[in-house]
């Protein structure tokens, strides 16, 4: 099965992507839009996990974040990638990513090399991805109406927990299900 590990978002967050998105919708035809509450905050992409290893990945993120310290989000700003030409994904970012959300991703990284999942070989831009693109509009406009959005504020919230997803693809799009939620140590 295909699992990811990341961090779930609150309902008022999901509702001012909503919003977000709405306002994107008129320049970016052909776009597939994320289900609003179906975004999240990925930590490590772990692709295609064999079903006996399903119970090692769950332990082992559990492990990971139960050595991590909560810490605070501010959802803020949008853009695309790549940085130039076609654009491929919309997304809104992070204000200041916190040192606690790199820390938690690095301890992923390595806790899940030692089980075979290579580390990702880019650098992480923590994103959250609003939509990704199928057709391809003008990349000046929808970049445009992209940067229009700079100052955009999805708000704060508190991330107290890493959560083991598991993806499954279909026509209509991703499917998520949550195959198990690790608690960051109390401060």
């Amino acid at each position: 099965m295909r699992c990811f590990l990341a961090i779930e978002l609150p309902a008022a967050v999901h509702e001012r992507l909503r919003s977000l998105q709405d306002r994107l919708r008129a320049a970016a035809p052909g776009v597939r839009w994320t289900r609003p509450d179906q975004i999240h905050l990925t930590v490590k992409f772990l692709g295609e996990v064999p079903d006996n290893q399903v119970p090692s990945v769950c332990r082992t993120a559990e492990l990971v974040a139960a050595a991590c310290s909560p810490f605070g989000i501010q959802v803020g700003g949008a853009g695309c990638f790549p940085p130039h030409g076609p654009v491929r994904i919309i997304w809104a970012g992070l204000v200041d990513p916190p040192a606690g959300l790199l820390d938690c991703q690095q301890a992923c990284e390595r806790a899940f090399a030692s089980l075979g999942y290579p580390p990702e070989d880019r650098r992480f831009h923590p994103h959250l991805t609003l939509g990704r693109v199928k057709a391809s509009p003008a990349a000046g406009d929808l970049r445009a109406a992209v940067a229009g959005e700079s100052r955009f504020s999805g708000g704060s919230f508190a991330a107290t927990e890493l959560v083991v997803f598991q993806s499954i693809l279909s026509a209509s799009g991703p499917a998520y299900t949550v195959m198990s939620r690790g608690a960051f140590r109390a401060t």
